[in-house]
């Protein structure tokens, strides 16, 4: 049995498609704006996550906290996380060794850097930096745009 060449193409072209699109969404503005306000939350701690541009860093990263999947990040985005308080630890994966822990206290919010330095995910190396809330808040307003945060059975290529 013979396989139509245009088919293959087409089959092809669209898993591609999909490949390139299966980073983690971007928030609709409103809740790019309501996250921007870094209001804390009750019984939980709030850790905002953030990339900004960085020369040699396009690639995607993905990320998790606490053994759970954040998302993939690219470069000017940002999550905002809730987590339960205590020793939290963010790491990226892969064979990328990036990880922080961090201690969290309920009602309390954290902001934390990241650099991503190589092309692609198999050949990315991750730094993460915990800054103060003046430099990060300064930075996500100046740089980044929310992404949502996957959640099990979520679709995760943008419509």
């Amino acid at each position: 049995m013979l396989i139509d060449p245009r088919l293959t193409s087409a089959l092809l072209v669209l898993m591609a498609f999909l490949g390139g699109c299966a980073a983690t969404p971007g928030a609709p503005p409103a809740s790019d704006a309501e996250a921007k306000r870094f209001e804390s939350a009750p019984r939980a701690a709030i850790v905002y996550l953030y990339r900004p541009a960085a020369p040699g860093g396009r690639g995607p990263s993905t990320i998790w906290v606490d053994g759970r999947l954040v998302g993939e990040t690219l470069p000017t985005s940002y999550f905002r996380i809730a987590v339960r308080p205590g020793r939290n630890r963010i790491t990226a994966s892969g064979g990328d060794a990036g990880r922080l822990e961090i201690d969290t206290q309920a009602d309390g919010v954290y902001f934390v850097e990241m650099q991503v330095f190589g092309e692609s995910e198999s050949e990315s190396s991750t730094i993460f930096r915990g800054v103060t809330p003046e430099v990060g808040k300064a930075a996500i307003q100046r740089c980044c745009t929310l992404l949502e945060t996957w959640r099990p059975g979520q679709w995760r290529v943008p419509w």
